[in-house]
C-alpha cells in the first residue's frame, strides 16, 4: 500500500490548526496550507499558534498549482466557507486524491461526490472538548477524536486503511465506525442542541448544565432532529438523543462551543448548516420542527 505523503489541508481554525500542527511534523509528510493571497499575508504578519507555541506552514495558492495532485486533502473550513474551498482545491484533486471533509453538519460528503465525482471522497468529523479561537491563536486541550472513513466499514477499504495510517504516524487520535451516516448524524443530533442552545442564551457549558430550562430547549431542538433522521432511515436514532446529552454534561463548565464563540466574536454562525438543514428536510419528509425555526429565525438575525 502506497502511504499518503502530499497533503493540503484548508482551514486554520479551531478544527484545522490541531491536525496541522499534527502533520507538519510527521515522517514522510508534506503539508501544505491551502489559503488565498489575503490570509496568506494574515498569517505571515500575526502567525499562528497552538497553546502559545507558533506554528510554521509552508504555504500555497490555487494560483501556485503545478499539476501535482494531493495525495489527500483536508477541509476544516466553517461552513460558510466551503463553497469556496472546493474551487480553491479543484487544481489538486486527481482521480486517486483522497478528500476528507472535517466540517460539522450532515452536507458536506454529497456535496463533495457531486463536485468531485473522479476523486475519493470520505466522511468525517471532529467530537471532543471544544477548542477557543481568538484571531490566529488556538487553544485546545487535547481531548478529542477523528471519526472518518466511507459511508458504512464493517469491512475497511483501502482508502479508510491509507488515512489510518497516516492518522497513526501522525499520532492523531481517531476511529472508524461501521456505520459513518449514523455516527455523523450523531454528532450533528448534538450540534443541533447545544451549539445552537449555547448561541441562543449566549451560555457556557456550565451554565448549560446547571440551568434544567436550557437544558429542555437544548433536548427539545435535538428530539427534531432525531425525528427527522428516523423519518430519512438513519440507524441508531434511538440513542442519539440520551448520547448527545451525556457529551454535553461530560464537557469543562468553562468551555464554549464554535457558536457561542462566533456569537459573541461578531462572526457569522453556522445556524443554516444545523437549523437550517434541519427546516429544510422537515419539509422534505413532512416532520415539524418549530424550535428549529425558532432558532433558525434568532440566529439569521444575530
Amino acid at each position: 500500500m502506497k502511504k499518503i505523503e502530499n497533503v493540503l489541508l484548508i482551514g486554520l481554525g479551531a478544527i484545522g490548526t490541531l491536525y496541522a500542527a499534527a502533520l507538519r511534523s510527521c515522517p514522510g509528510v508534506r503539508l501544505s496550507i491551502l489559503v488565498d493571497e489575503k490570509r496568506m499575508a494574515r498569517y505571515r504578519k500575526n502567525g499562528v499558534f497552538l497553546n502559545g507555541k507558533e506554528l510554521d506552514f509552508s504555504w500555497i495558492t490555487s494560483g501556485q498549482a503545478q499539476g501535482e495532485k494531493a495525495d489527500l486533502i483536508l477541509i476544516a473550513t466553517k461552513s460558510n466557507g466551503f463553497s469556496s474551498a472546493l474551487e480553491m482545491i479543484a487544481p489538486f484533486a486527481g482521480k486517486e486524491t483522497l478528500i476528507l471533509p472535517l466540517l460539522n453538519g450532515i452536507t458536506a460528503p454529497e456535496i463533495l461526490q457531486k463536485r468531485f465525482p473522479h476523486t475519493k471522497a470520505l466522511y468525517g468529523f471532529f467530537l471532543g472538548h471544544a477548542s477557543i479561537r481568538e484571531g490566529t491563536r488556538v487553544r485546545h486541550d487535547g481531548v478529542g477524536k477523528l471519526y472518518f472513513g466511507k459511508e458504512e466499514n464493517y469491512t475497511i477499504s483501502s482508502e479508510v486503511e491509507k488515512i489510518a495510517e497516516l492518522f497513526t504516524r501522525a499520532n492523531i487520535s481517531y476511529e472508524i465506525p461501521a456505520d459513518m451516516k449514523s455516527a455523523l448524524w450523531k454528532k450533528y443530533v448534538l450540534n443541533v442542541g447545544v451549539n445552537q442552545a449555547s448561541a441562543v442564551f449566549r451560555a457556557d457549558y456550565g451554565t448549560l448544565q446547571k440551568n434544567p430550562c436550557m437544558l429542555d430547549f437544548a433536548a427539545r431542538l435535538m428530539e427534531e432532529a432525531v425525528r427527522v433522521a428516523e423519518a430519512m432511515g438513519v440507524n441508531g436514532t434511538e440513542g442519539m438523543l440520551q448520547s448527545a446529552m451525556d457529551v454535553i454534561l461530560s464537557m469543562p463548565e468553562e468551555a464554549k462551543t464554535s457558536m457561542l464563540q462566533d456569537i459573541l466574536s461578531c462572526r457569522p454562525t453556522e445556524v443554516d448548516l444545523f437549523a437550517g438543514t434541519l427546516c429544510k428536510l422537515g419539509e422534505k419528509y413532512s416532520i415539524k420542527v418549530p424550535c428549529n425555526e425558532e432558532v433558525l429565525k434568532k440566529l439569521a438575525m444575530a
